[in-house]
């Protein structure tokens, strides 16, 4: 199933094909809507949306241009307890520090059948609405509905207005409860355009347009020869308007499974972005190109700028950081590895900075914006090219290529051409080695913030993360088991181990290691390889003992560590496709000494299995006896692409089902004498 991604200007024609929606009017509850305790779209939801309904208009306001009326009303059925987090609301207002969007006719009831009645308890807007800040553009307004209950129905409905006419608000007509019915609907003039980005495979019920006439009243200042206002005047426009609308019913919802990016990226939802002013208004194109988007940034205050900057204050510290170092590839490590070492990341979702980069410097601490803006500023002080690359981090979603939206993006890293050779780097994790990105900036598009707006693509696929376990099983005629085991881990697997490491001791790490064993096991001897290679993967090696019963049979199983337990693809079918980190290879050996007085009496049987012809996914298990008291196991796993269709699901759940099921096969050893 693939993913329905369109995108076309807003001033085209719709087809046209509905019926009228249901008429849903806010306080006008019934005892059978109440007493619903399931619905056919999915019987076993926690929270039904009953209606949302949203419809933004534009109109002429009294500071000499245009505002974006947003409405919106939304009822739910709450159904069970785990869905009262429903009951709180979010709304984000965009802000650039002088204006913000205004939240106002804020309205929200629940609903309760209590003694044969329906009993309204409703929000106090004046005490119950609070307001966070997120970042310097971002703020969010929310508040929770009173006496929210099993079997509560809750409703509200607000307005939001905006002067920003580049945030037409999005639509999401799905999410993770289903929707009965959800629509949208926008009024647009035609002295302005935008382009629809609709994603998602659930059909349009609704999907119309309609012209119409409309007249617009814009206020303007009257001032003096000093500036000074001086009165007011009213200007009109007459002009056409193009009402859309659009509505889905039933929609079914989209839930979290293994292996998803974010779901942003798959559920149906309309976005828009603001293309051009037409006349009667000055014709201006607004969607530039990308070398346009890269330059507005690198001339920004809280961007480019701040490199700029940092070079009056450098020549005081770098000196000191270089030390020694003569050539690019050192001067760049000794860069990199200082800031990575003495400054800690405070947030990891920021493209502009907050604070100036000498602050940053001397205080220690900042955004991933502000830590790799001054890790390009210092490499090129330096000597050294670089450029700030700007990414989408695969929970945020997609980037759409085609469009320069700054909005698509949420992250910062830099680019430098270091001894002849291109090398990314992000100075914002304390345990990612020199020329390593984490993986989940490998999601698509990015972009080099120079002249050319230079294309990079970070996929998925261009990762392999590759681990190796090597193990010396040998048992006695007492039932005592002891084995010698050498893991190789993944190289992002290894970042966590750091991690873990830096906060635990030792000992601590060595409990960690023995709950993944079957039985109670005593381990010692731990060897850690390549701690801080920060660039290599980590090995551990180490021992385990532990007992058994002097037992006429004994069952073993030969994968006894880093084996597939349970099946990740637990769902029968899934509606979006399956988003791997990276791809995988995993070997695992393992050479047992049976124990004198024991043979072999049943072995696992070879296997090797494909996940199709072309061997997206493959796996092999062989069983070999080099001598009477040897066993030999080798068991190769490969995953050798990332993202899988919804059309290649059922092949891929049963190829982990039979992965699992031959990785917990035994082998019997029975007494001889």
């Amino acid at each position: 199933m693939q993913k329905l991604l369109s995108a076309f200007f807003i001033l085209c024609s719709v087809s046209c094909f509905s019926q009228q929606n249901p008429t849903v009017k806010f306080g006008k509850i019934s005892i059978a809507e109440i007493e619903r305790k399931n619905y056919d779209v999915d019987t076993s939801a926690e929270a039904v949306v009953i209606a949302d309904i949203g419809a933004t208009q534009i109109k002429g306001n009294r500071n000499e241009w245009f505002s974006l009326e947003f409405r919106r009303h939304k009822r739910i059925h709450i159904l069970k307890r785990n869905a009262y987090s429903h009951a709180t609301v979010e709304i984000s207002l965009y802000t650039d520090g002088k204006m913000e969007e205004q939240l106002d006719d804020v309205k929200a009831v629940t609903y309760n059948y209590e003694n044969g009645k329906i009993v309204e308890t409703k929000l106090d807007v004046r005490t119950g609405v609070f307001k966070d800040k997120l970042d310097k553009n971002r703020v969010v307004k929310k508040f929770t509905l009173p006496n929210v209950k099993e079997g509560s129905i809750i409703e509200y409905e607000y307005k939001v207005t905006s002067d920003f006419l580049f945030n037409l608000q999005p639509w999401y007509f799905q999410g993770d409860i289903p929707r009965l019915w959800s629509e949208y609907s926008v009024a647009i003039p035609s002295f302005l355009k935008y382009m629809l980005i609709a994603q998602g495979e659930h059909p349009f019920y609704l999907n119309t347009s309609k012209d119409k006439r409309a007249n617009y009243s814009v206020e303007l200042k009257k001032r003096d020869s000093y500036g000074s206002t001086t009165g007011s005047e009213q200007i009109n426009i007459t002009c056409g308007v193009t009402d859309f609308r659009w509505a889905m019913k039933n929609v079914p919802p989209l839930k979290e499974e293994a292996y998803t990016t974010t779901l942003l990226n798959y559920m149906a939802k309309l976005e828009f972005q603001l293309a051009a002013y037409l006349e009667p208004l000055s014709p201006q194109t607004v969607m530039s190109t990308w070398p346009d988007l890269a330059q507005s940034l690198l001339k920004r205050d809280d961007f480019g700028m701040q490199m700029e900057n940092a070079a009056t204050w450098m020549p005081g510290v770098l000196p000191a950081i270089l030390q020694n170092a003569t050539t690019e590839t050192e001067k760049a490590k000794k860069i990199y590895a200082y800031l990575r070492d003495n400054v800690t990341c405070t947030d990891y979702r920021q493209l502009y900075t907050e604070s100036t980069l000498r602050n940053v410097f001397d205080k220690k601490s900042g955004g991933v914006a502000e830590i790799n803006l001054l890790l390009t500023a210092m490499l090129r002080y330096a000597g050294i090219r670089a450029d700030p690359v700007i990414l989408s981090r695969r929970d945020y979603g997609f980037v759409y290529d085609n469009y320069p939206v700054i909005g698509q993006f949420n992250y910062v890293i830099s680019r430098a051409g270091i001894d002849g050779k291109e090398i990314l780097l992000d100075a914002s994790y304390p345990n990612l080695g020199f020329g390593k990105l984490n993986y989940d900036c490998y999601n698509g598009t990015a972009k080099v913030m120079n002249e050319q707006a230079t294309h990079l693509s970070l996929k998925a696929d261009q990762l392999t993360e590759k681990g190796n376990i090597t193990v010396i099983l040998s048992g006695n005629e007492k039932g005592e088991w002891k084995a010698n085991i050498n893991k190789l881990y993944g190289y992002y697997e290894s970042v966590d181990v750091r991690k873990k490491l830096k906060a635990n001791d030792r000992e601590t790490w060595m409990k960690e290691l023995v709950k993944e064993y079957d039985t109670e096991v005593k381990l010692e001897n731990l060897r850690i390889d390549s701690l801080t290679a920060l660039e290599e993967p980590i090995a551990f090696n180490y021992d385990i003992s532990y007992g058994g019963d002097q037992a006429n049979i004994v069952y073993l199983n030969p994968v006894i560590t880093g084996r597939h337990r349970i099946n990740p693809f637990k769902s029968t079918d899934r509606l979006y496709p399956v988003e791997m980190p990276y791809k995988i290879l995993e070997n695992y050996s393992i050479i047992i000494i049976v124990p004198e007085g024991y043979s072999a009496d049943e072995m696992p049987k070879p296997l090797s299995l494909k996940m199709n012809e072309q061997g997206d996914a493959s796996f092999s298990y062989s069983v070999s006896k080099p001598s009477a008291n040897l066993i030999s196991i080798q068991c190769r796993l490969e995953i050798n692409k990332t993202l899988f269709q919804t059309s290649e699901y059922e092949a891929l759940r049963e190829f982990f089902n039979r992965v699992v099921a031959k990785q917990n096969e035994q082998i019997v050893l029975k007494k001889t004498k």
